[in-house]
């Protein structure tokens, strides 16, 4: 909320700030509903809105096309609706002070990974954290390939959860499923543990997404990291299911084989990767409170992709 008023609407505006992957896939998703739309790309300024064909490819059987305008924030003087963000979270700190220079009232929703990826909207009244069970991966500049696991949850993390259901009713699409969550930091957890083997494994053995499935041996590993991570989380007061968090893993898995995770595809294409949110964000934790001897393998995975990185980006 702003000034104590409702930013969430019937039919409000959407805007997407990510022009990547999952931003792509549902802006076309959100456009086939009949839903207001603006794709906004979080990295740059200045440029012309554009109109592109953006084609989606759903689970490999179904394709939808839309043509969707894409914006840039510094051409939105006033903001009022829904803002989504699906730009990598190390972005969050700059675009959360463009965002404060806008006119106009809008909720925040989260479609990012990471632990504690909120911080620099601390100063926002509302904000919302998505859990995404979905994976995009872009095939070409304007082809994306979308597959979905199941709804992806949302929650509050900063205000009451008094729009949750509203926001929700406005973003769910039958093809890129959201639902309302009331506990949404178990949700949290649980994604960023599955992200910290799927992001520090896949890249490191240059492999898909569906190794894990595949192969027992990727498995025992990623259990390490979930035991690891799972202790940690009880430090915190945070109760979580070490068995569910595999299956769920497995799940992913099997359901995303042969598609590459974000953070091989950053590295891949010298990017800068979300590792420092999920695996280095976790081994945080553990120095913070003093016993960094809880995330051995979490935190030397997290480091060598880090080091990976550079190396390409040098």
């Amino acid at each position: 909320m702003i000034n104590g008023e409702s930013k969430t609407m019937e039919n409000s505006q959407i805007y997407i700030i990510g022009a990547g992957a999952i931003g792509k896939a549902l802006a076309v998703f959100l456009q086939q509903e009949g839903k207001q739309v603006v794709l906004v790309r979080g990295s740059v300024d200045n440029q012309s809105d554009v109109e592109n064909l953006i084609t989606v490819s759903y689970q490999s059987t179904q394709e939808f096309t839309q043509a969707i305008t894409t914006t840039t924030l510094s051409n939105l003087t006033e903001i009022n609706g829904i803002v989504l963000i699906t730009a990598k979270a190390f972005a969050n700190g700059e675009l959360a002070e463009k965002l404060k220079g806008k006119k106009g009232m809008f909720s925040v929703v989260l479609l990012q990974n990471g632990l504690n990826v909120e911080s620099s909207f601390e100063s926002f009244d509302e904000v919302y954290r998505c859990v995404l069970l979905s994976t995009s991966q872009v095939m070409s500049d304007n082809i994306v390939l979308f597959k979905t696991v199941t709804a992806s949850p949302v929650g509050s993390v900063k205000g009451e959860n008094s729009n949750t259901d509203m926001i929700v009713n406005q973003i769910n699409t039958p093809y890129f499923g959201f639902r309302s969550e009331p506990n949404i930091v178990k949700y949290v957890w649980n994604k960023v543990i599955v992200n910290c083997a799927f992001n520090s494994i896949c890249p490191l053995l240059e492999i898909d997404n569906g190794i894990f499935y595949r192969d027992a041996e990727a498995v025992k590993l990623a259990g390490m990291i979930i035991d690891e991570c799972t202790t940690l989380a009880q430090k915190y007061n945070i109760v979580l299911d070490r068995n569910e968090i595999e299956e769920n893993l497995l799940l992913i898995s099997k359901r995303a084989d042969g598609q590459l995770i974000s953070t091989y595809e950053d590295i891949r294409k010298k990017r800068r990767t979300e590792i420092e949110s999920l695996n280095l964000e976790i081994a945080r934790m553990a120095d913070e409170i003093e016993m960094p001897e809880l995330v051995p393998t979490t935190r030397l995975l997290g480091e060598m992709i880090k080091i990976k990185s550079e190396i390409k980006l040098s």
